[in-house]
């Protein structure tokens, strides 16, 4: 079946006919969906669902970050970057609207053989840092979760309802897999000159206070990635020239169930190429840590996984003269009646392995709480 412009059939209502979906919420009221495929940019302050029809299954790969289109990122940066090249499908927009219902939240059990595995990953990663290997690393594991049932389109509405702050999406390629998530960390957003990033870190439980206390590791742990970005941007031989460069005050925000430290960096780049800037940014320490290819020889030495897209990034690129990504955080693979949760946190020296196995328990509810 094939949706064409004109036809009197919704994206919604095409939705479950169609094989292979991807569904993307933006920040700020942005509401996109993309069927098969990727989806360029709507306006901010609007709520619609842009939807890219396709039926050519073959794989794209980005390496010039030249192409317009939406692209899928790995953590490890040595590995391919897919993309869904925005000029091989239709596009459909529709209205919009966000409902009322509510969904029952269903229960799962916690593995203790995951918790074991955790905490001895933790303390081998303050063990490195204290003999100087690091400063910071951040250690991620995987839960499966059996699916006794899984209806992707509830998920999402779910999604879309639960974290109205964060960058939703689902993601799908048949050769690849299903994916879905809600970040709340940005990499980048570039439109024309302008650029804006965050540094995110840090994370507590929501418990109704948007101005809570933070403890001096929170603090530090935020500031390491925060010093990280700014460093970064400003290294005179990464090929990019900034002027006008801001930074926020830290402050709380909220996402979904969690609450973490963020600060707005924003400025104007003279001359640069898109592909050195993301090398530049990614991984950003939130996620792998510092320095950065030690932190990263540590985590794929140890975590015993492959993060493949967890921690990647994705989003539209070079849409019309936009680009805007997102950290993949906060995600989900789907595999037959497998959830495969990603989750991670950050290490330093400060650490409590209990409470950072902990973090990635509230991490697991994001997820475990919409499917």
């Amino acid at each position: 079946m094939q949706l064409t412009l004109g036809s009197e059939l919704t994206p919604i209502e095409a939705l479950n006919q169609v094989p292979g979906i991807l569904m993307h919420h933006g920040t700020l009221n942005t509401n996109r969906l993309t069927i098969r495929g990727i989806g360029s940019r709507t306006p901010y302050a609007t709520n619609k669902i842009k939807a890219y029809f396709g039926e050519n299954t073959v794989l794209n790969y980005s390496t010039s970050f030249k192409d317009e289109g939406f692209l899928f990122a790995p953590f490890n940066n040595e590995k391919k970057s897919i993309v869904f090249l925005k000029k091989l499908f239709q596009i459909v927009e529709e209205p919009f609207f966000k409902n009322t219902e509510t969904f029952p939240e269903k229960k799962f059990k916690v593995q203790i053989e995951d918790k074991k595995n955790h905490l001895e990953l933790v303390l081998a990663g303050i063990d490195a840092i204290k003999k100087n290997s690091f400063k910071k690393v951040v250690l991620s594991r995987k839960e499966n979760v059996k699916l006794t049932s899984f209806d992707l389109i509830e998920v999402f509405e779910k999604l879309l309802q639960k974290y109205e702050n964060a960058f939703v999406y689902v993601w799908f390629h048949p050769k690849v897999g299903l994916w879905l998530g809600a970040t709340p960390e940005k990499l980048v957003t570039i439109k024309n000159k302008e650029f804006q990033t965050t540094a995110l870190a840090s994370t507590q439980n929501y418990n109704g206070d948007l101005n809570p206390s933070w403890g001096e590791k929170e603090k530090k742990e935020h500031q390491y990635v925060l010093d990280y970005i700014i460093s970064q941007i400003m290294d005179q031989n990464n090929g990019i020239t900034v002027k006008n460069f801001s930074v926020s005050e830290t402050h709380t925000i909220r996402a979904g169930n969690l609450l973490h430290l963020k600060a707005d960096i924003k400025g104007e780049i003279e001359k640069f190429e898109l592909k050195n800037l993301l090398n530049t940014l990614h991984p950003t320490p939130a996620v792998c840590g510092l320095p950065k290819e030690a932190a990263k020889s540590f985590i794929l030495q140890n975590e015993k996984y492959d993060r493949t897209f967890y921690t990647g990034f994705l989003g539209e690129i070079n849409d019309n003269s936009v680009t805007e990504l997102f950290v993949n955080l906060r995600c989900v693979e789907i595999d037959k009646n497998l959830a495969e949760i990603y989750v991670g946190g950050g290490v330093t020296e400060q650490s409590d392995p209990e409470k950072e196995w902990f973090e990635t328990h509230l991490k697991t509810k994001t997820i475990k709480s919409i499917l």
